[in-house]
């Protein structure tokens, strides 16, 4: 299995329907550092190089090896397919998105002073622009057929021991104004679901958002040997999610009940601050090493969230009536949340102006996500027998490292080509589940006097399993769900 919703499963267990997950830590931590077409197509390798606008998120002391100002911008084109298929089912079912976004716009600034000698500061720079970090866009659609387990098993699991009052109000309240979950005429408190039949189970789910970062960044250079930099990043989350599932007879039910539609609206936004310090030593002129720190990016947080259900009968009640709808009510909810802290270490050998090969490897600790300063004065802390959010980041994620590299090489002091690839590193620390995947790049780039123009293309292909819920007793079948992604970048540059 290479991923298990253990948090839908306690918010199942609990009740619970408003709640930040350990599944939003990682969205939120993991970023991709390629920015422009150039550090895309070279698997975004730049701690060591520089020179780069998107080296600047890597390691800002890639602003002190420009020996010009310069102006980038990067539109990008990407397109994502989601491929699922059943545990117990023969079929396929895909959906597809296209997104057209800004990766990139940066204006880079040098000073060189007017009686600068052989040795000593030779120019120093500044930096302002965007990065984005992340893409949420995608869309999925699952079915399972003739399930052996229903979410009504769950709503009723969740309902007993409650009057209709004291129900969760965004899951089974729904269910039960829907007449999918109904009590006991003699016991108000014990409910049972509208059919016990095998049914047929359906989820589509559509996410959009990204996150970027909008960065300041200095650097200096001292005698073309040493460059150092810093830089503070203001980062920016916005993520929105709709998901529907349902749950319908088989063909040639007898049952009154036909299908149920259950739907949940979930959308954050947050900003969070970060600094990053770097530095890059040149032992000679052909090779470069790179080291740099980041701290978390400290963010406040947003959420809102909504559910709705629809049932369908294929008889009317007494009123004349067949089908039902009910509406959560509408909530809200801010916190603050820190992303794990980050340590990139890098290296290039550059040959003759001609041949350059590139590596960065990066140190990142999931586990050390947190979430904090719940609006309700939450801290997200619990137990070794009722663990929290924070707990369940803690046991569920490790230290992993994520490595970059990438080869260009100028067949003319005009074009240049180039390849990467990057391996990300499993967050989890259950050998059982794995969510380690690569990216492989290429692209090309061509320089004309102070104009340059850069192109990149970059394919990734992620797979996970997953459930639609799960209980200590019982679940749903497994999906078997592969992500694949393209992506094309196109740079344009102006030196002045």
């Amino acid at each position: 299995m290479k991923r298990l919703y253990i948090i839908l499963s306690l918010l199942l267990i609990s009740g619970i329907a408003f709640s930040q997950t350990a599944d939003d830590a990682l969205r939120y931590s993991q970023q991709n550092f390629n920015s422009t077409a150039r550090s895309s197509s070279m698997g975004g390798a730049f701690g060591a190089l520089g020179g780069d606008f998107s080296s600047i998120s890597i390691n800002p002391a890639g602003i002190a090896v420009y020996q010009s100002s310069q102006f980038t911008f990067t539109p990008t084109l990407e397109y994502r397919e989601t491929t699922s298929s059943g545990e117990t089912s023969n079929y396929n079912d895909s959906e597809d998105k296209f997104s057209l976004g800004i990766a990139n716009i940066g204006l880079v600034t040098t000073y060189k002073p007017r009686f600068k000698t052989e040795k000593g500061w030779q120019n120093f720079n500044f930096a302002i622009g965007y990065n984005k970090l992340n893409n949420y866009r995608k869309s999925s659609i699952s079915r399972i057929q003739n399930a052996n387990t229903s979410l009504l098993d769950v709503f009723v699991g969740n309902s007993i021991g409650s009057t209709d009052s004291e129900l969760n109000s965004f899951r089974e309240y729904l269910a039960f104004e829907t007449y999918i979950i109904n009590p006991d005429e003699n016991d108000p408190t014990n409910y049972s679901a509208i059919t016990d039949e095998r049914l047929n189970q359906m989820q589509t789910l559509d996410e959009k958002g990204y996150a970027g970062e909008f960065v300041m960044a200095f650097g200096a250079n001292y005698n073309h040997k040493l460059y150092i930099g810093a830089s503070i990043g203001i980062q920016n989350i916005n993520y929105k999610s709709t998901k529907k599932y349902s749950e319908s007879t088989q063909a040639g039910s007898t049952s009154e009940f036909d299908e149920y539609t259950f739907e949940e609206y979930f959308k954050s936004s947050g900003f969070g601050a970060n600094l990053k310090l770097g530095l890059i030593y040149k032992p000679t002129n052909t090779v470069r090493l790179g080291a740099s720190f980041h701290t978390p990016t400290f963010f406040s947080m947003d959420e809102e969230f909504k559910s709705s259900m629809v049932s369908h009968f294929n008889t009317v009640d007494d009123d004349g009536y067949s089908n039902y709808a009910a509406d959560s009510p509408f909530a809200e909810y801010s916190y603050n949340f820190r992303t794990p802290m980050r340590a990139v270490f890098s290296g290039a050998v550059v040959l003759q102006k001609k041949l350059i090969i590139s590596a960065d490897y990066e140190l990142i600790d999931y586990s050390k996500a947190k979430f904090y300063d719940g609006k309700d004065g939450d801290d997200f802390n619990g137990d070794f027998d009722n663990p929290d959010t924070n707990d369940i980041i803690k046991s569920e994620y490790q230290n992993t490292s994520n490595l970059r590299a990438g080869l260009e090489f100028r067949i003319s002091p005009a074009i240049s080509l180039r390849t990467g690839f990057s391996r990300f590193g499993n967050p989890f620390k259950s050998a059982k589940i794995d969510e380690a995947y690569n990216v492989y790049s290429g692209g090309w780039g061509i320089k004309q006097g102070n104009f340059f123009f850069d192109m990149a293309y970059s394919y990734a292909d992620k797979e996970k399993d997953y459930y639609y819920y799960s209980t200590p007793d019982f679940a749903s079948s497994k999906i078997n769900e592969t992500d694949t992604n393209h992506q094309v970048r196109m740079t344009f540059g102006f030196k002045f």
